[in-house]
């Protein structure tokens, strides 16, 4: 395989293509509206980075996977993504989000209250899809993410305008964002194909660093990254005033009255677009942004250890590699 995301998500077409097809079954309702709003909703997650963990994992766990992957690893891997999408339309309601995937969020396109109930009908399908694979491991471990996921975002919540948060407090955080579904797509992954439980562990860290990058990166993209490229609403975060890596370097890097300076104007009420980009321009400047983005990118080398000289299927597991890389350099 040669190292491309391009040549991995070919890799896995029919894979991807059979999740899709389950998902939109289970996104079916007898209610026009409602099949139109939880459709709508399902175009966000393009990238389809938790179904192509899920099924890299399987494969790398199980060489005799030739063809097709089980219809476990299927229901398995439409249930994490329906998780992931009613996840990103609570996102963009709680950060006032306009555009998602170059599309309106649905808070736009409806409004919030649509929004909520969408999120909420999208998560009830991937607990009922997860059910259908007959076994308490995969509902316990997806349902264990979706707390972990919760607690994650409630906990940010408290820490907004805490721009005296620790870097560990920050690590403590994010572990609860992105990381849980991950985790689990790479854990269910390996589970569905028979793995023991030390390999079980092993794709499961793998995972769970993973997560752990794409989330720093997530935030680094928040102050680098260009709307047109990220398809997304930017800078939520800091307009926000969420204390995110970047930010947290950039005020360490401070003296103590440019510190109190940037922490006043950004607790200002009048703090805007405008505002932020100045802030935005000297963390840059700094060199905060390229050092979070080098943490991000160390981390997503811890995750390669975990895999590297493990045996299995080496064209899933050089994919996997790929997908680590990924992680780290999408576009800004």
């Amino acid at each position: 395989m040669n190292h491309s995301i391009e040549d991995v998500y070919k890799f896995l077409a029919a894979d991807l293509s059979a999740m899709e097809e389950s998902a939109r079954q289970m996104l079916g309702s007898v209610d026009p509206f409602v099949s139109e709003v939880v459709r709508y909703s399902f175009r966000f997650s393009g990238k389809r980075l938790r179904p192509t963990l899920l099924f890299l994992t399987a494969r790398a766990v199980d060489s005799s996977i030739v063809s097709a992957v089980s219809e476990e690893h299927r229901r398995a891997a439409a249930a994490v993504e329906l998780v992931h999408t009613a996840s990103l339309i609570h996102d963009d309601i709680l950060d006032e989000a306009k555009t998602r995937r170059h599309l309106d969020t649905v808070n736009v396109h409806w409004n919030a209250q649509v929004g909520v109930l969408a999120g909420d009908i999208i998560l009830t399908k991937a607990i009922q899809l997860i059910l259908e694979n007959d076994d308490s491991y995969g509902f316990r471990r997806l349902t264990e993410a979706c707390r972990r996921t919760c607690e994650g975002e409630l906990r940010q919540l408290g820490t907004i305008g805490n721009f005296d948060l620790p870097i560990d407090a920050y690590f403590e955080v994010i572990a609860g964002k992105t990381a849980p579904l991950l985790e689990c797509s790479a854990e269910l992954g390996a589970f569905y194909s028979g793995a023991d439980k030390e390999t079980i562990e092993r794709y499961r860290n793998f995972g769970r660093q993973l997560g752990l990058a794409f989330q720093i990166i997530d935030d680094v993209l928040d102050f680098s990254g260009k709307t047109d490229a990220a398809g997304k609403t930017l800078h939520t975060d800091l307009l926000n005033r969420k204390p995110t890596l970047p930010l947290l370097l950039f005020l360490q890097k401070c003296n103590e009255s440019e510190r109190k300076e940037t922490i006043a104007a950004i607790q200002d009420e009048g703090f805007d677009l405008s505002s932020a980009a100045e802030i935005i321009r000297r963390t840059c400047e700094t060199g905060a942004v390229q050092e979070a983005e080098k943490i991000g990118a160390d981390i997503a080398e811890k995750a390669v250890n975990f895999i590297r000289n493990t045996g299995g299927n080496k064209q899933a597991i050089d994919g996997l590699i790929t997908l680590a890389e990924f992680v780290v350099k999408r576009k800004k």
